[in-house]
């Protein structure tokens, strides 16, 4: 089992912008296509976005970098971010070598990204 952690600076105001474009372009939902995706999150927090997965294995993960749907909105994501990720881009992988409790991820969006109206 490993975990991906993919770190996005949002240029100022932009987060939302970025969830907006992961939605649109389905971007979790087509990860979790792939054999032995087994969650994506995207947690915001100190300036950053960190695009989080676990997976099966590195080969999991590694059709998940050869995927379309993968690199489909890099120009647009691109514009939104500080410093530009290139489709090489893997972000960092990290083993899974100890676990307790209960990690199972929810879909949520959080009210601090929400627009005015939003429930």
């Amino acid at each position: 089992m490993i975990r991906t952690v993919l770190a996005l600076s949002p240029r100022p105001g932009r987060t939302r912008d970025i969830v907006d474009l992961f939605e649109r372009q389905r971007v979790i939902e087509h990860a979790l296509t792939v054999d032995g995706c087994h969650g994506v999150e995207i947690w915001e927090g100190n300036g950053h976005l960190l695009v989080v997965a676990t997976w099966d294995s590195s080969d999991a993960y590694q059709s998940w970098l050869d995927h379309p749907a993968r690199n489909a909105g890099n120009d647009a994501l691109n514009e939104l971010l500080l410093e530009p990720i290139s489709p090489a881009h893997e972000g960092d992988r990290y083993e899974l070598v100890l676990a307790g409790g209960d990690s199972t991820p929810r879909v949520v969006r959080s009210s601090a990204l929400r627009g005015a109206g939003e429930p």
